[in-house]
Formats: C-alpha cells, sequence, structure tokens
C-alpha cells in the first residue's frame, strides 16, 4: 500500500499527478508479493481495544503480543497478506511480527524548531507533525488535557514563553470556540498559505463522484480524472446517494456526536467540506486507516492528505485567515454526485 508522505504531497503543482493519491495494492493473485516501503517511518494504534502483532501477515497466524491505543510503533516495510476481513489486505512490518494497517495510523516523528513569537490576528494555521501532542489549559500545568494527534489541524492565535524558556502556542480553532489550550511549539508545524493555495481555480467543470460500491472518490475536470482517493463512507447505509454541491468548508473542525457506547469526541479533524445540511463531509481522518469499508456516522473519511488537496481544488475558495466559507450567491459550488 502506498501513500504520498507531506513533502511529496507539497510539491504536487500540477492537478494531474494527484492521481498518485490512489494507492497501489498488490492483485490477489500474487502469490508472493514483495514488501514495499512503508507510507511512514512510525505508527500509532488507534483501537480501544488490544491489536495483535503476528508471526506473519495473516489474521490466522499466532500472535506474539499484544498493542495498545496510542503506543507508538517502527514502521519497515508494507506488504498484502490475508485480512481480518474483506478489503483491505495491507500489513504492515515492525520489529516483532506484522500487524494489520487497518487500525494503525501512519505518523511521523517531526518536531520543529521555528517558533514564531509574535502571532498576528487572526493567527496561522497549524498541523500536529509528532505522534501525539500534549496540550494543557496552561504552560506551567502539569495536566494533560488533551492528546492531539499527528495531522489534525488548529488555528495559532498566541505564543508565550514558560518560566523555563519553553514556547507554547495557544490553540482555537479545531479544539474551542475561544482561546484554548497550548501545545509546546515543537509538536506542531506552521502551515503556509501557499500550502493552501487553490488547485485549478476558475476550472467551470468540476464535480466529484463517490462510489459507494468501491469506496472511492473521483475529481474530475470535464470528463477527466485528476484525483482519486480511498474512502471510508457512512456505516449501516448513513451516506445517502443523491446529487449535491458544496455548501461550506471549513479548515477545521471539532466533531462531536453520537450517543453513550456510540459518543465521538474529534478534535482538529482536517479540511472538512459540507455537502448536505445535516453536516456530511468529506474530511480527513485520523482514527482508523481502513479506507476499504464503511466506518463513519455518515460523512466521507479520506486521509489527511487526500482532505487537504480536495479542500484546496473544491468552490468555493476558503481564503486563509478564515475559518469557514459558505456559499454565497456570487460562489460557485462543486458538484458532487454519490452513487
Amino acid at each position: 500500500m502506498k501513500n504520498i508522505n507531506r513533502r511529496e504531497f507539497i510539491k504536487w503543482s500540477s492537478v494531474a499527478l494527484a492521481l498518485a493519491a490512489l494507492p497501489h495494492w498488490p492483485e490477489e493473485k500474487d502469490t508472493e508479493p514483495a514488501p514495499e516501503p512503508p507510507p511512514t517511518s512510525l505508527g500509532r494504534i488507534t483501537t480501544w481495544w488490544r491489536h495483535a502483532l503476528r508471526t506473519e501477515p495473516d489474521a490466522a497466524a499466532e500472535w506474539v503480543a499484544w498493542k495498545t491505543r496510542d503506543e507508538i510503533i517502527p514502521l519497515h516495510a508494507a506488504i498484502s497478506g490475508k485480512p481480518p476481513w474483506p478489503g483491505n489486505p495491507i500489513w504492515y512490518q515492525t520489529d516483532d511480527g506484522f500487524i494489520h494497517s487497518g487500525y494503525v495510523q501512519p505518523v511521523e516523528n517531526d518536531p520543529q524548531s521555528e517558533i514564531v513569537s509574535e502571532v498576528a490576528e487572526p493567527g496561522f494555521w497549524s498541523q500536529v507533525c509528532v505522534p501525539i501532542a500534549e496540550a494543557r489549559w496552561r504552560p506551567d500545568s502539569a495536566r494533560v488535557r488533551y492528546k492531539l494527534y499527528y495531522g489534525t489541524v488548529y488555528r495559532v492565535i498566541g505564543a508565550t514563553e514558560d518560566d523555563e524558556g519553553n514556547w507554547w502556542y495557544q490553540l482555537k480553532d479545531g479544539i474551542t470556540y475561544a482561546p484554548g489550550p497550548y501545545v509546546p511549539t515543537w509538536s506542531v508545524r506552521r502551515i503556509p498559505p501557499e500550502e493552501m493555495a487553490p488547485i485549478s481555480p476558475g476550472h467551470p467543470d468540476k464535480w466529484i463522484e463517490i462510489n459507494l460500491s468501491n469506496q472511492r472518490l473521483t475529481c474530475f475536470e470535464g470528463q477527466g480524472p485528476v484525483f482519486i482517493t480511498r474512502i471510508s463512507s457512512g456505516a449501516g447505509g448513513t451516506t445517502p446517494r443523491g446529487e449535491y454541491r458544496v455548501l461550506y468548508k471549513r479548515h477545521t473542525r471539532r466533531m462531536v456526536g453520537g450517543a453513550e457506547n456510540d459518543r465521538y469526541d474529534l478534535p482538529g479533524v482536517a479540511f472538512p467540506v459540507y455537502y448536505t445540511w445535516s453536516a456530511i463531509a468529506i474530511h480527513g481522518t485520523y482514527w482508523h486507516n481502513d479506507f476499504v469499508r464503511p466506518h463513519s456516522h455518515g460523512c466521507i473519511n479520506v486521509s489527511n492528505q487526500a482532505a487537504q488537496w480536495i479542500f484546496r481544488w473544491t468552490d468555493p475558495i476558503v481564503p486563509y485567515d478564515e475559518y469557514e466559507r459558505k456559499v454565497s450567491k456570487e460562489d460557485s459550488a462543486t458538484r458532487i454526485v454519490v452513487v
């Protein structure tokens, strides 16, 4: 399974190259598939239950260890094997065996040296660049209030230096409506405006097809596909079929919902593109890595990299300084067809 890393993603200057976003999965007829490079050097366990490490890339193979939520493991290779459920054959090779990719978030540990000590209003967009960033209500607090995961997005609205000379950013959008918690500056990367610049602006015939049968999203300009990615749609048929248009877009969103055992609270969901007034959106995902079968409450889950590309490409355009842009009478809005 070949995913794009951040450096490759940023280098995309041509829309046509976005076809590379569709991972290569070896065909089932391959009897001895060769290992491929992993999507990242590390993986984070995302399950609330134990995740088995096995002797072979096979759900029936002997288990050698259990991994638990938020453990960080090295990824040495990606290989096609026998999955625990249909659709996703990809396993990651780690130090002591193989682990199925479905609940391993590909992550990097890339602490930043840049410090923006004077943050001009309204702030700048940032993305967690380490496996887990620890957010505190005050820089001097011993208590970690939130775990913020790799790839999630927040607006930085201020910076402060503590008594020991360490710098902290204060976050807002993506986690709170008002000025919120603080994270170490090294744990997030500033997203510069050029990484959010519109892709193919002004094209008269952009549209998206979301195919629920094969769990695939394709962006078209006219009849030509320019971007393809795997998805996870709504479990239990919760993603409605039909024709829609983009209604509003946000750089980030804290998504909260459900009830009792089905309740969720997901800060920093990257680049949601909403197309129903019931808040169904295409958005980034960090709580699973199983983009071949339905998982969501109705939304379209894609990787964070794919979400950023779709956000940049779709209309209306959201200016860098704004949190949200709703479609007005003057705006064009990208058509979305769910089949």
